[in-house]
């Protein structure tokens, strides 16, 4: 618990020194990571694309050594069955083979000589001399021999000797070879397994016929050919370049060739895998395995190559060393190339920021020297213009504050007593109710209480206050237009005192009357209304003015949310936006001003600020 306590705390430590107030680090860390994981998925990449070739080539190359072996088969299997239709399609050959598999060979032998007496030929063909020249042809076939099932002998052909043998085993060990043979065509003779005969040569295998009269179709005989299992390594040897095991089993799963040997002369234990898997995928043998199954004509043969994974992982080991490595120094190099690159960068930024620093403490005279044509040089360029600039602005500023202070000390001086402008126009207003000009009293009342009231220092007032001055405001006009506008005016009771900044209804009154107001038309009517909601004060006035049109509306909807951004001056919403900015500066930006209008049918504006009693603020 506690080493991972420590852990963290140094994993803190190193991202506060080194990370969190270094961009350059940061860009080092982000680089060295993108450039790591993108080497490693590369790599990873080329590693199985050539792992794929590589196998692939394997399995090809393993393909290619079982169809020749396959073919090779082929050749053995057709080139016995040649001799044997010779024998079979030649009466003279076919009497010669029955008679000595009928006979004993003394009788044969007398057969032999009256026959060359008959006939009075040199040479008389015989079908051991058939089988020699079929021996000196083939030299895969080791021998052949030529069982006598009536006389329990049989004789034993080489390409140098000839010899006829009694057999030496036990009817019962006879018995069963036969009958092995009846059923296995194809088959190993390995020594040393209790056969009555011994192969001639090692890790041989053999082909066997049943021999019948061909008058009586009775069985006589049998012939077997013995085929040198080292040809066979010869001839992969010399064809083609073989990858993995090479097997060859016969119709009962016998393997009678095995290229090492592990599994010959014995019954292959995976062989219901071999004929169940599908040679795209993997088959688990003795591991998992490539297979390459193919079957050798109708002779119950079937080559099968295999290409085990460890094989293809020994192959495959020295490429991803290889890749390792590379992609290793590759990340290496680069990291120094970047490191050496964002150093050199890291120093520059580090002079900007200390003469920023230097700037900050008053030294105005700090100034930034970069060699180079980069956005840092443009920087360093900009703050020391910014640098002169500033020191000639706060000369300039210095001396138009002295000369601004004098003016306003001026102005203090001669500035009209606001007392003596509210006793002329209470004067003036006396002269006009003296004269009978009550209309015009009563409208230079509501100007001296407007103008008392905007004169006043504090820009906070209720909000009964600031309907009040919007009704004198609206007294004046309608005064002046003697009758063509009515205005209705309605506070709810519960907000009347609750605070807000000066002067926010008036100028939209005031739009209303410039842009709205219909001077030929008697029914022009405005409505102000301020109600509560919740924590908030919902100030609406409507009218049923001209309206605004849909595009022009659109417009000041999009000016309304640019807030803060100065509008052109030919804007005809001036007002609106002036005091949808001094709600958003004073109580944020969930407040503010919205408006809805349908031309010729009039507007609607509605302001909303906090609800604020007396004496808060925003």
């Amino acid at each position: 618990m506690k080493q991972g306590v420590v852990d963290i705390s140094r994993l803190r430590h190193f991202y506060l020194k080194y990370l969190k107030r270094k961009m350059f680090n940061k860009i080092i860390l982000l680089y060295s990571a993108v450039t790591i994981v993108l080497s490693g998925i590369t790599a990873m990449l080329v590693y199985q694309y050539q792992a794929q070739r590589i196998l692939q080539e394997q399995t090809d190359a393993n393909l290619q050594s079982a169809q020749a072996l396959n073919s090779y088969l082929s050749r053995q299997y057709e080139s016995i069955q040649n001799v044997i239709q010779q024998i079979y399609g030649d009466a003279t050959l076919s009497d010669d083979l029955i008679y000595y598999l009928n006979h004993d060979y003394e009788s044969y032998l007398n057969y032999r000589l009256d026959l060359f007496t008959s006939t009075g030929e040199q040479r008389l063909r015989s079908f051991n001399t058939l089988l020699k020249n079929y021996l000196e042809r083939e030299q895969s076939s080791a021998s052949v021999s030529i069982y006598s099932y009536p006389n329990n002998s049989y004789m034993h052909i080489t390409r140098y000797s000839q010899q006829l043998m009694n057999e030496s085993g036990s009817n019962s060990q006879w018995e069963a070879w036969f009958a092995r043979r009846e059923q296995q065509s194809w088959d190993a003779m390995p020594k040393n397994e209790g056969s009555p005969i011994e192969s001639s040569v090692p890790e041989s295998y053999s082909y066997s016929r049943e021999l019948r009269d061909p008058w009586t179709l009775k069985r006589v005989g049998l012939i077997n050919v013995e085929f040198d299992g080292r040809e066979v390594d010869k001839f992969l040897d010399s064809r083609t370049s073989l990858k993995g095991r090479i097997l060859v089993l016969n119709a009962q799963g016998t393997v009678i060739y095995d290229s090492e040997g592990e599994y010959y002369g014995q019954a292959y234990p995976y062989r219901v895998r071999l004929e169940q898997g599908n040679p795209r995928d993997w088959v688990h043998l003795d591991e998992p395995s490539k297979v390459n199954v193919l079957n050798v004509g109708n002779t119950g043969l079937s080559v099968v190559g295999i290409v085990p994974k460890s094989l293809i992982r020994e192959s495959t080991e020295s490429l991803r060393n290889t890749l390792i490595l590379v992609t290793l120094l590759f990340m290496a190099v680069s990291f120094a190339i970047t490191f050496t690159i964002i150093r050199k960068y890291s120093k520059q930024v580090q002079r900007i920021i200390c003469s920023m620093n230097r700037i900050g403490e008053g030294d105005l005279s700090t100034r930034i020297q970069l060699s180079g044509e980069d956005e840092l040089q443009q920087i360093a360029r900009r703050f020391n213009d910014m640098g002169d600039r500033l020191e000639q602005y706060i000369d300039k500023m210095y001396t138009s504050e002295i000369k601004q202070k004098n003016a306003e000390l001026v102005a203090l001086q001669s500035q009209i007593n606001p007392h003596f402008l509210y006793n002329t126009l209470e004067s003036i207003r006396m002269k006009a109710y003296f004269m009978g000009a009550k209309e015009v009293g009563q409208m230079i009342y509501s100007l001296s209480v407007m103008f008392k009231n905007m004169v006043k220092k504090s820009t906070i007032v209720t909000v009964e206050e600031e309907i009040d001055i919007c009704s004198v405001y609206l007294d004046l006009f309608r005064i002046r237009f003697e009758g063509k506008l009515e205005a209705d005016i309605w506070v709810d009771p519960e907000i009347k005192d609750c605070s807000m900044i000066k002067l926010l209804i008036q100028p939209v009154v005031e739009n209303y009357i410039i842009h709205g107001f219909r001077p030929l038309e008697e029914d022009n009517r405005i409505v102000v209304s301020a109600e509560g909601d919740r924590d908030r004060v919902i100030i609406i006035v409507s009218d049923n003015g001209t309206g605004i049109s849909a595009e022009k509306l659109d417009e000041i909807r999009q000016t309304l949310e640019k807030t803060l951004q100065p509008p052109d001056k030919g804007y005809r919403s001036i007002g609106l936006m002036n005091v949808h900015e001094r709600i958003v500066l004073n109580y944020g930006g969930d407040y503010g001003v919205t408006i809805n209008s349908t031309e010729g049918q009039g507007t609607e504006v509605r302001m909303q600020i906090p609800k604020l009693r007396k004496g808060e603020t925003g």
